[in-house]
């Protein structure tokens, strides 16, 4: 039997510490690792924001039924949205439907008129026969567009434009017309630099233009709203043309009115040149009267109106713009605007410069008489224009639409389809430069001729000339060799307008208001050209 020493039992113990040091290390270690592993999975679930689903069944029937109420709220708030609209609109039918019975059927359901009666009541004229008017398509009939430069932005337009602008504009002013005490027309006009001997303003013969027949109005009151101090001047008229739709009103003044000539640049609207198309157009409300102003593109379009020599621009004006100048963004002045529900056809500058040249030399405008309508071949728009280039290699002129019965044209040997591009030598590229060259001929004409003002005027209707027309494709040009010069001051274009629905309200027997609205359809109403 064998003993221990004390040295062997001391070394026993050493090496039992030693084996209860290094467990007590592996279990610390194998400790941190867990926790470490532990906390690195945390770290990763919240940088993925992965948080484990509780799919006991409590929270899932909670979630369902949540859901649930979400749903039932939404149909209850659409259900609510839907009776509200259903309440408005039967609202506004059972309105309509009270009001047309008073407006148009009074007559029948009231008792015979009385007296008093006569003395307040109501009166409502609608311009035209036939047209069936509903409430809703009621306006105010020369309602204008947003007001002044400092209330809108012009699209497409930088600051300079918008100064160019501003200066033009004080050119600009409004106008009204009546008979005695019964309105007639409102629009806008330009102060010309044209007249030296006084201030004279353009703008279109629909402002004296009777409203029933092709001739001026009896009584006629002319009232001039400019922009200095919101000033009123009494207008004259002067000079007229109701085949251009042009006239001039001569006003007095007792102080400066800034003018501005048109531009006599024909290459403005010549789509065979390069240039911008870029424009603005200028009016002045009578009420206010403040600055309007609305932007667009000239778009090679015809017009819906008889004359041959308009064009059309993207501008949308409203009615009391009629008559303002359209400005390209150089600021010069291209021509003069009329009225169309979705675009604006306009009259280009150089041919008001000849109108207004005519009136100096002959107080008229003569023109020679051809017997033929025609239209730009460009005029149809972007895909007529690309098969007329494609078809014609890049034709330029006129076309001719309608040819009179035994008019000159028609004795000329023309023909209907015809493409005229020269005009006595001289190229043409659209409808508008035709007219001009049409109106100078006529001038050139009368003033070689010598005659003394009184006896021109009486001799011109049996004036004749001769005018060469060259056509595309033909060696030969044609000649009208027989040609009356005519006076176009009768007029011989159709210029319809928009009917207004007057409201004249009397009280006492006096007429206490007179209200103007407008019962504009999708499809404009006008007769056919008479030439």
């Amino acid at each position: 039997m064998s003993f221990l020493s004390d040295g062997d039992s001391f070394s026993s113990d050493l090496c039992s510490e030693d084996r209860n040091a290094s467990q007590q290390r592996r279990e610390l270690v194998e400790g941190q690792s867990s926790r470490t592993g532990a906390l690195s999975t945390h770290v990763e679930q919240r940088a993925y924001n992965l948080r484990p689903r509780k799919d006991d069944s409590v929270t899932i029937e909670r979630r369902s039924e949540l859901a649930r109420l979400r749903r039932e709220q939404q149909n209850q708030r659409r259900n609510k949205r839907k009776e509200a609209e259903t309440l408005r609109q039967q609202e506004i039918r059972d309105y309509e439907e009270f009001t047309r019975s008073k407006l148009w059927w009074f007559d029948e359901e009231l008792p015979e008129k009385s007296d008093k009666d006569l003395e307040d009541r109501i009166e409502v004229t609608i311009g035209g026969t036939g047209a069936k008017v509903g409430m809703r398509e009621w306006r105010p009939y020369f309602e204008a567009s947003d007001p002044g430069l400092f209330n809108i932005t012009l699209k497409g337009a930088n600051w300079e434009v918008e100064r160019l602008a501003l200066q033009a504009g004080a050119s600009v002013v409004g106008l009204q017309s009546s008979t005695g005490d019964t309105y007639l027309f409102s629009c806008s006009g330009t102060i010309v630099e044209f007249f030296e001997e006084s201030t004279m303003i353009v703008t279109v013969a629909n402002l004296v233009r009777c409203p029933d027949a092709v001739q001026v109005a009896n009584n006629l009151k002319i009232s001039v709203y400019l922009l200095q101090d919101h000033k009123t001047l009494e207008g004259h008229l002067a000079y007229h043309d109701f085949y251009h739709n042009i006239c001039v009103i001569r006003v007095q003044s007792p102080f400066h009115l800034p003018g501005k000539r048109f531009s006599s640049n024909i290459e403005a609207i010549n789509f065979d040149k390069i240039c911008s198309r870029d424009v603005v157009a200028l009016g002045r409300d009578k009420e206010n009267h403040a600055l309007l102003v609305t932007t667009g593109k000239i778009i090679p379009k015809s017009s819906k109106f008889d004359c041959d020599e308009l064009l059309v621009s993207t501008c949308r004006i409203s009615k009391v713009e009629v008559g303002g100048p359209l400005m390209d963004f150089d600021g010069n002045f291209i021509g003069m605007n009329y009225y169309d529900a979705k675009e604006t056809p306009f009259v280009p500058s150089f041919i008001v410069l000849k109108c207004l040249k005519q009136f100096k030399l002959f107080r008229t405008v003569i023109r020679p008489w051809l017997g033929l309508r025609v239209r730009t071949l460009h005029a149809e728009g972007s895909i007529a224009h690309e098969k007329m280039q494609t078809n014609f290699h890049g034709a330029t002129g006129v076309v001719i639409e309608k040819i009179e019965e035994d008019s000159p044209a028609k004795e000329s040997g023309l023909n209907e389809g015809d493409i005229i591009n020269q005009i006595d030598g001289v190229y043409i590229s659209n409808a508008a430069e035709l007219g001009g060259i049409l109106l100078d001929m006529s001038t050139a004409y009368l003033m070689d001729m010598r005659y003394h003002l009184s006896f021109a005027l009486a001799e011109y209707n049996r004036t004749e000339m001769c005018i060469q027309f060259g056509l595309r494709g033909c060696k030969h040009v044609r000649t009208i060799a027989s040609m009356q010069i005519t006076s176009t001051s009768g007029g011989l274009n159709n210029w319809p307008f928009p009917k207004p629905i007057i409201v004249k309200t009397y009280a006492r027997g006096k007429l206490s208001r007179e209200e103007w609205y407008a019962l504009e359809s999708s499809s404009r109403e006008s007769s056919p050209a008479s030439t």
